[in-house]
């Protein structure tokens, strides 16, 4: 009787003794955090009226810089703009064990393509969820939708509607 007793308070001992202990919190941010080289690569169509056409961009190449915001996770990642090829970005995410969560965001600003010259977006990101497995690289795609102003055949520019998605591909400096 008295064994059993024992072994109930060294249970209850060893369980309180894990409930009190706390887990060490792992920083996912620094596995992201630094410089990075970046690709973007935009595949948007536009719709006015009852035509669609594809606007062609090159791939952009330029930088990017992931900071830490705060002790909860949280980073944001700016991508410098290219002057004459595309305006600067701005991603805020959260990191955790299961990656890079990037939140949903906007671009508005320039894009150039090789038929239609300048065109000005306005269009919303939806963003994924980015592994930091391999976090010397970082790749995702973004789907795209909203609207651009676009110049076809020389007649003034046209508002159109836009789809399609932005490549990222980042590599640390």
């Amino acid at each position: 009787m008295k064994s059993k007793g024992i072994i109930f308070c060294l249970l209850a001992l060893c369980i309180m003794t894990l409930m009190s202990c706390e887990k060490e919190k792992t920083d996912y941010t620094e596995k992201v955090v630094g410089d990075y080289n970046i690709k973007i690569t935009p595949y948007l169509n536009a719709k006015f009226g009852n035509s669609a056409v594809p606007l062609i961009a090159e791939t952009i190449e330029t930088t990017c810089h992931i900071t830490k915001i705060d002790e909860d996770g949280y980073v944001v990642m700016k991508i410098d703009g290219v002057n004459g090829m595309i305006n600067d970005m701005t991603f805020t995410a959260y990191c955790d064990g299961l990656g890079m969560k990037l939140n949903n965001n906007e671009y508005e600003g320039l894009i150039y393509t090789s038929e239609y010259g300048m065109i000005q977006c306005d269009v919303e990101l939806k963003n994924p969820t980015v592994s930091i497995y391999n976090s010397r690289v970082l790749s995702w795609e973004s789907s795209v939708t909203g609207e651009c102003e676009i110049n076809i055949s020389g007649l003034d520019d046209v508002d159109c509607d836009v789809t399609g998605e932005f490549q990222f591909e980042a590599t640390s400096k």
